[in-house]
């Protein structure tokens, strides 16, 4: 009787938050991804260590939509980055630092106001064998548009699509503060994107450039670097899928430096103020059943500016394969090898990174 009465009161007690639910239904979600990593440089020797997010970042987060009626909805996303291999946050220990961002959509489009990723990066992603992933295996290493790029106070509309033609355009007037629309005195970033794609193949064209603000630490790096300039960078990608396989190709042009500031790839500069850089990306995907192969090359190609005043232009390359295999519909294994060879400053630098590890979603 006793049990009876509890399960009673249990479920009065959860009444109202079930009622609520079913009408906006709020999903608890996540990854957790942990690998045994291996770098080997000419700086450092050999080193191994356990790494968290190689193949996709650790996270939870929250995600929501309420139908608003007249084909609109309201939505929401919260996104935690964890370091599983520590416990620890991730993103600088922010809590939401993947995402944090509230929209609406409906025949109009998607429109979102929030703390979340670049139109540019979140799209160049699905043009990559290694999905801008895996350490320095993905194309993110020579083509740096393809690094997820989060800004915060941004606005972000995505159009509906017709007839697989897409497009999308953001606005960041505070990317990296809490200060909100300070347009004077902030740093800021701006980001597009058009999209054509079909059942067997896609194509995209990206835009994304950064305003460092005076007085920034962005700006002053910039003029230690030889002249403050601001960083853009222009980004064409495609991909075509036959059968099993699906063939990858990106160029991206990169003039003055990185648009995330403090994340160069090895070898490379973060500022590079009158130089232009041009990454190239050729890639491959063999997928069957629970088995994924992946092979890749990269190429890096400084010049102009202040990388030809330092006699920083020679050609980095990166030389990628890996292999996953799907254990469950949300579990999977993988490895992946790595060799740079060639740093801007140095043509016989080299390093290789590789990794197996173990990938779960819920």
């Amino acid at each position: 009787m006793r049990l009876r009465n509890l399960s009673a009161g249990l479920a009065a007690l959860m009444a109202p938050w079930t009622a609520d639910a079913q009408q906006s239904p709020v999903t608890l979600y996540g990854v957790v991804d942990l690998s045994l990593v291996g770098f080997s440089t000419e700086e450092r020797g050999t080193s191994l260590n356990m790494q968290s997010g190689v193949q996709s970042g650790s996270r939870w987060g929250l995600r929501g939509s309420e139908d608003l009626g007249g084909g609109m909805r309201a939505n929401f996303q919260l996104e935690s980055g964890v370091l599983a291999n520590n416990g620890k946050s991730a993103q600088g220990g922010r809590l939401f630092g993947r995402a944090a961002w509230l929209g609406v959509s409906g025949g109009f489009g998607d429109i979102r106001f929030g703390r979340q990723t670049s139109v540019s990066s979140a799209t160049l992603a699905d043009y990559d064998a290694f999905l801008a992933s895996y350490l320095i295996t993905g194309a993110q290493t020579a083509l740096l548009p393809y690094n997820a790029n989060r800004a915060d106070n941004t606005v972000a509309y995505w159009s509906p699509s017709v007839n697989g033609l897409r497009a999308g355009a953001d606005v960041s007037l505070d990317y990296d503060g809490g200060g909100g629309f300070q347009t004077g005195s902030t740093n800021k970033l701006y980001s597009a994107a058009l999209i054509y794609e079909q059942t067997a193949y896609a194509v995209t064209a990206t835009y994304e450039g950064a305003r460092w603000a005076n007085g920034t630490a962005q700006s002053a790096a910039m003029a230690r670097a030889g002249a403050v300039r601001q960083p853009d960078a222009y980004t064409l990608a495609g991909r075509v899928t036959v059968d099993a396989f699906t063939l990858y190709a990106g160029w991206s042009v990169m003039r003055n430096g990185s648009t995330i500031p403090a994340v160069p790839s090895p070898g490379q500069r973060v500022y590079f103020p009158g130089s232009t850089v041009h990454g190239v990306m050729a890639g491959a995907a063999w997928r069957s059943g629970a088995n994924t192969v992946m092979a890749s090359w990269q190429g890096s190609l400084p010049g102009g500016g202040v990388l030809a005043r330092d006699g920083a232009t020679h050609t980095q390359q990166i030389y990628s394969a890996g292999y996953g295999y799907d254990l469950s519909k949300r579990t999977n294994l993988y490895a992946i090898y790595g060799y740079m060879r060639g740093a801007w400053s140095d043509p016989s630098w080299h390093q290789s990174q590789y990794a197996v590890g173990m990938r779960h979603r819920y």
